[in-house]
């Protein structure tokens, strides 16, 4: 399955920012809401994935400096999001594995494959 955000992850989402707990708890709801949304509109599979391997590519259309480590850390609620849908079982280390990528493009962009593995 393939997800598209139209955005970069949301900066209130970064562990480096220090912000009132109720902004950093609405911008998760926000992220999680967003990727359950979208993985219905395409349709969830019958049954979530066991094992999974996911690659998110991150594009900007700038130049700035970016940390993939504080990108990757911001895409936690998005990633839990799909495991509230039921696209996956859980999102532990024992049933997810990455692969992280960052381009620049057109626009912004942030790209969520999902793929079953057995």
């Amino acid at each position: 399955m393939r997800i598209e955000l139209d955005h970069l992850p949301d900066s209130d989402l970064s562990p480096n920012k220090r912000l009132h707990y109720m902004r950093v708890y609405q911008a998760k709801r926000d992220a999680k809401d967003e990727a359950m949304i979208l993985v219905l509109a395409q349709g969830r599979p019958e049954q979530p994935y066991q094992k999974a391997h996911i690659t998110i590519t991150w594009v900007a259309k700038d130049k700035r400096r970016r940390d993939v480590d504080n990108m990757f850390a911001s895409m936690k609620s998005y990633i839990d999001g799909l495991v509230d849908v039921g696209l996956l079982a859980d999102d532990s280390a024992s049933h997810v594995s990455y692969t992280l990528k960052y381009e620049l493009g057109e626009a912004n962009n942030t790209i969520i494959e999902v793929e079953e593995i057995g």
